[in-house]
């Protein structure tokens, strides 16, 4: 009897290290996960006007309203590209577009539309 009782606390004592280990490896995962996503730079929109283009350097001058969410006032900005500027859009054409800080910590439009 008490060999066979012995066995059985064996045998919880260790299913229950290894639901621990188990919840501590989802808590790890999940921690990770939530380290990726707060690792990924935050995009930030814009809207604004189409100044200018320098095709050569790959950037565009926009002349942008206010952006909240950076506590920018309305004002004209040079900005690199990284996307390809859509072929209808022309200087002087309103536009839509989306930014964010690359490594550098320079201001970079990754998404760009005519509004």
């Amino acid at each position: 009897m008490k060999k066979s009782s012995l066995a059985f606390i064996l045998a919880i004592s260790g299913l229950t290290g290894t639901t621990q280990a188990a919840a501590q490896d989802h808590d790890m995962s999940q921690h990770q996960m939530t380290m990726q996503h707060a690792a990924e730079p935050a995009r930030h929109e814009g809207i604004g006007v189409l100044k200018a283009v320098n095709e050569k350097a790959g950037k565009v001058q926009i002349a942008h309203e206010a952006i909240a969410d950076l506590g920018w006032p309305a004002m004209n900005m040079w900005f690199a590209l990284d996307c390809p500027l859509p072929g209808d859009i022309r200087v002087g054409d309103a536009v839509h577009f989306e930014l964010m800080q690359d490594e550098k910590r320079h201001w970079t439009i990754v998404a760009i539309n005519r509004k």
